[in-house]
């Protein structure tokens, strides 16, 4: 987790997936120590699925879709000029001849 996290992205999301959810008799990793295991890692999601019987399969891949777009919306939101920024000088000579070609051609 140390090298995850100092040799990627800040804003890395990073999940735990346990599988064989069908093959409770035979589990190794208690529910309760994965859980525990998210938390003190600050992950951001934690569940356990089957691949034999799809139990949260398309919840997973669901909520990572979900996750990451919120950050791309807020992301581009940041990223996005306010209301009444500055435009940039092509953006400004872009917009009066907008406007001039529009006086030119409602002249009578």
């Amino acid at each position: 987790m140390k090298d995850l996290r100092s040799n990627s992205n800040p804003d890395i999301k990073i999940f735990l997936i346990g599988n064989k959810a069908d093959l409770e008799n035979e589990r190794v990793v208690k529910k309760e120590e994965a859980e525990n295991f998210k938390n003190d890692y600050d992950l951001n999601l934690f569940r356990e699925t089957s691949a034999k019987t799809g139990l949260n399969a398309k919840e997973i891949f669901t909520e990572a879709a979900l996750l990451l777009y919120n950050d791309y919306i807020k992301y581009k939101t940041m990223k996005t000029p306010k209301l009444g920024a500055v435009l940039k000088k092509e953006d400004k000579d872009k917009s009066n001849n907008d406007k001039k070609k529009k006086k030119q051609c409602c002249k009578q």
